[in-house]
């Protein structure tokens, strides 16, 4: 009777370490830079900084994060991000609008005191996220300032909608994502060189 005991005791161990060992793998992802070649800013470049751009508490984290029906949010355990989003979103923002503006050097916050800053680009991200058909939407409210905090182009609220074309992947809810990015960042380029000629 023990020795069946031990027997049934070591199948159940068994069945439990292989029903661990199954689970699917965990998928990382990134969100990518506009293509633009990149040529060397004149020494007497203006600086850009590039943030803070406040994001919302539900996006702090690395699993990804879509919309459900009714209000619910889909935080999926085996696809996730590279890095946050929120450092991502700062440093891509930045990499796209420098390589869309000449002799304007941008640098992606957090930046250091080193940095003497011409001006900043400070926001609030409010939703930066895809719902179950694909349909990404990136709403900011976004500004340009001096570091005097003299407005160079007014505060606005900016709504960016991209379709991944594959909904069901999540590779390419990224590369929308991406995308929304990338119309961000021309409206950054394109209001700051209308204000700043």
């Amino acid at each position: 009777m023990y020795r069946m005991g031990q027997l049934i005791t070591a199948a159940i161990l068994l069945l439990a370490l292989s029903s661990c060992g199954s689970s699917p793998p965990v998928h990382y992802y990134s969100l990518d830079a506009m293509e633009k070649t990149y040529a060397r800013d004149a020494d007497n470049s203006v600086a850009m900084g590039l943030g803070p751009l406040r994001m919302p508490e539900y996006l702090s984290r690395t699993r990804i994060v879509t919309r459900g029906s009714n209000s619910e949010v889909l935080v999926n355990d085996f696809h996730r991000w590279a890095e946050p989003v929120d450092d991502a979103l700062h440093r891509i923002t930045a990499a796209n609008v420098d390589g869309l503006l000449e002799d304007v050097v941008v640098v992606a916050f957090p930046y250091n005191h080193v940095a003497t800053l011409n001006y900043q680009v400070i926001g609030r991200v409010d939703a930066f996220d895809a719902d179950q058909r694909g349909h990404v939407v990136l709403l900011v409210q976004w500004g340009i300032l001096t570091p005097d905090s003299e407005i160079v182009v007014q505060p606005r609220r900016a709504r960016y909608e991209t379709q991944a074309s594959d909904p069901g992947n999540h590779g390419s809810i990224a590369r929308a994502m991406s995308e929304a990015i990338a119309e961000f960042s021309r409206d950054i380029a394109s209001e700051f060189e209308a204000a700043v000629p």
